[in-house]
């Protein structure tokens, strides 16, 4: 008894360990896929580039600083005859070299609701650069069930094979002793060579999935996934209910859509604000020539005709009017919060109808997986029995293969109903946002 205790702890251990190895090969493998996938990597250049973006409405709440250096020659000058001097109050050439600046002391928080409204366009990108990994995440899950499916197939049909084999030696020795007729031969090597063929496909369709996924990862993935993988990879059940209440917060379509509101909404500010004042203070300082007037056309000396020159001024502008132009824009950015509004209803409804058909593919598949289990079962003793039979001379030969094709076709209808299952299940999570690796 005690023996049997420590068995069962060992097989459990076993188990546990098996999966959760199967668990971080998975994980592993997204893992790949998200580092290496191009798609993403210009994704985050977006978000770079979106904080550059805040960046640059941000100066805006800043001093702008420019100097200038100028050269200007004006021909005719005005001149007046003052006896017989003449008086030139303008130098033909004119030099002018300042620094000066404005800044807006209150814009009424207009500049604010820019700068929001640029760091959400960011995290707009954010989320669609999570979204992106998501798609990998569930791209790359779906292609390691398949590989695992085709995996379990070529075992079944493996499986095949060495029946269909070992009913060949057994009709070669019922022809030597007269029991049988070549036609039973023949049969079986026509036989042999369709799940031959089989074989061939389910190994062409394992490459097809291993081309895939080590396109997504960017290495060669043979043999990352190990034979005798499970379909239940530790991927949470959900209800139809619990996932639709999980997918208003982790579903990365709602996500997106949440944020574009909250863009919209700001938008809505800044088109109600465009009506709204700004105050502004301007200030130059710098050196010009033409202080001295010109007499006779001489030039006086640089020291005096030079001076240090100052502006300073305040400015207050005021939009008067300009042809409805703001209130046009605030009507287009309500129009467009409130087209966001359906489009979350639209994509709720989408959600619950496929969560709803997931749902009723697990459990449709659940329920055939326990019909095919017992089918398997009784398919594999009724071959026990017709091979007991066949050697006895009680069979025939067709009746030994219609036995054998009724066990494979058990076992690979349980193995479908499998992969069924898991495909299911990964896609209510999906739906739902979980995020499994």
């Amino acid at each position: 008894m005690k023996f049997k205790y420590i068995a069962i702890l060992s097989l459990a251990y076993t188990t546990t360990f098996a999966q959760e190895k199967a668990n971080e090969t998975l994980n592993q493998l997204v893992r790949s896929a998200i580092e290496y996938a191009p798609k993403i990597k210009e994704q985050q250049q977006m978000v770079l580039m979106g904080d550059y973006k805040t960046k640059i409405q941000e100066t805006a709440l800043k001093p702008q600083i420019q100097s200038e250096i100028g050269i200007t020659r004006i021909d005719p000058i005005a001149k007046a005859q003052f006896g017989i001097n003449t008086i030139q109050f303008q130098p033909n050439m004119n030099y002018n070299a300042n620094i000066g600046g404005n800044y807006v002391l209150y814009d009424w928080g207009k500049q604010f609701v820019n700068i929001e409204k640029t760091k959400l366009e960011t995290n707009l990108v954010k989320t669609g650069v999570e979204a992106l990994k998501n798609i990998y995440a569930y791209q790359v899950a779906q292609l390691y069930y398949s590989i695992i499916y085709a995996q379990k197939a070529i075992e079944v049909q493996k499986l095949q094979l060495k029946l269909i084999d070992d009913n060949k030696a057994i009709v070669e020795s019922k022809v030597k002793q007269g029991d049988a007729l070549d036609f039973d031969l023949v049969s079986g090597a026509v036989r042999f060579k369709n799940a031959e063929t089989r074989l061939t496909d389910l190994q062409s369709q394992m490459e097809r999935q291993y081309i895939y996924l080590s396109s997504l990862i960017g290495k060669d993935a043979h043999g990352m996934i190990p034979e005798g993988t499970g379909f239940d990879l530790g991927i949470v059940d959900l209800s139809v209910e619990g996932a639709i209440t999980q997918a208003q917060t982790n579903n990365y379509d709602l996500k997106v859509l949440k944020d574009k509101d909250l863009i919209a909404e700001r938008d809505v500010k800044i088109s109600q604000m465009s009506a709204l004042p700004s105050l502004a203070a301007n200030a130059q300082i710098g050196i010009r020539n033409g202080y001295v007037p010109r007499i006779n056309g001489e030039a006086p000396d640089v020291l005096d005709d030079f001076k240090l020159n100052t502006i300073v001024g305040v400015k207050l502008t005021i939009p008067v009017y300009t042809g409805h132009r703001g209130a046009a824009q605030t009507e287009v950015a309500k129009i467009n919060r409130e087209m966001l509004k359906y489009s979350v209803d639209v994509t709720n409804q989408a959600l619950k109808r496929d969560l709803e058909a997931a749902q009723n593919e697990y459990n449709s598949a659940k329920n055939k997986l326990e019909l095919s289990e017992r089918n398997v079962f009784q398919a594999k003793y009724a071959l026990d029995l017709a091979n007991i039979r066949y050697k006895n001379g009680v069979l025939t030969n067709i009746e030994i293969e219609a036995a054998q094709t009724a066990l494979k076709d058990a076992q690979f209808a349980q193995l479908q109903y499998q992969y069924q299952m898991a495909l299911a299940k990964l896609e209510m999570n999906r739906l739902s946002g979980v995020k499994f690796w």
